[in-house]
């Protein structure tokens, strides 16, 4: 029987390229770092203040569409 530690040194655990694609596109855009989480089949999106995530849901649909995103998307403050 194998360990957890041999079954986790196989598994693959690459990023999905669009939590890549989102990243950069927050750091190129808006200069920040962005805190993302999957949760049941949605894609959350945490950013440091107000200001940003309503600049940020402004452009939802280009976001989504620039990144490749196939989950549901939501922006949260936080």
């Amino acid at each position: 029987m194998d360990s957890i530690k041999d079954l986790l040194a196989k598994k693959d655990v690459d990023e999905p390229t669009e939590v890549t694609a989102l990243k950069h596109y927050c750091k190129q855009q808006f200069n920040f770092t962005a805190k993302i989480s999957l949760r049941n089949d949605v894609l959350w999106l945490s950013v440091p203040n107000g200001i940003l995530a309503t600049e940020l849901r402004m452009r939802q649909t280009d976001i989504i569409t620039r990144c490749g995103i196939t989950k549901k998307f939501r922006i949260k403050i936080g």
